[in-house]
């Protein structure tokens, strides 16, 4: 099957978007990094300057940071690395709580914002759409056949397509490429074409001619 130029090119475009946002994530996370870096050193700084008094000012140990302050810096790095990874975790399948603006959970967020930014980086890496010729051809194809039968139960489109680990990846290329949602309902979880897409997906498929036509036999009738 011959695959559309719009759809390579919206393909293409949505990678373009994750490897920006996945640069974006780096910077932000390694200025995070620097900053908490910074913050647990004045801290420390200003500890040993509440312990040994001006010393630490006038003297020479300004200019030494401790040794144990980069394994204590580390220390905490991997705990909020951890506690990162366990709020990702719990929260990935769940809604957004209803939360006030201002408030305690404002602590949490700002103490997780480094690790954040780093998972943020692998999870906008993961989301590039890698597929090679004939993935793309088929991918199209079955978007094709989503938009024909409208509701796609999972089990019916493993029938059409057999490989059902080239079917995984292909159906999540159209769901990060925005063009299908996959919706949990009973009795099994079935694939449909957004309505925010129909109109595009139909013109891929169809093609804008008779997309055209229809629309003007609908008008007319």
């Amino acid at each position: 099957m011959t695959v559309p130029t719009g759809f390579r090119h919206r393909i293409a475009q949505h990678n373009r978007h994750a490897w920006l946002a996945a640069g974006l994530s780096l910077i932000g996370a390694w200025l995070a990094w620097m900053l908490a870096y910074g913050l647990v050193v004045g801290v420390a700084l200003g500890f040993l300057t509440i312990v040994h008094g001006q010393d630490v000012i006038l003297g020479d140990r300004l200019m030494q940071i401790p040794a144990w302050l980069h394994f204590a810096a580390a220390g905490l790095a991997l705990i909020l690395l951890i506690w990162g990874a366990v709020e990702q975790a719990r929260s990935r399948f769940r809604p957004a709580d209803d939360r006030p603006v201002i408030g305690w959970h404002l602590a949490a967020d700002l103490l997780l914002a480094a690790p954040r930014l780093t998972f943020a980086i692998w999870t906008n890496l993961g989301s590039v759409i890698r597929l090679s010729r004939d993935e793309m051809s088929e991918a199209f194809a079955l978007l094709a056949h989503i938009h024909e039968i409208g509701r796609a139960p999972v089990s019916s489109l493993g029938a059409y397509f057999p490989d059902l680990r080239r079917l995984r990846r292909e159906l999540t290329a159209l769901q990060l490429a925005g063009w299908v949602d996959l919706h949990h309902a009973e009795p099994e979880p079935f694939y449909l074409v957004r309505s925010s897409e129909s109109e595009e997906v139909r013109e891929l498929v169809q093609g804008p001619c008779e997309s055209a036509d229809e629309d003007s036999e609908i008008r007319e009738t």
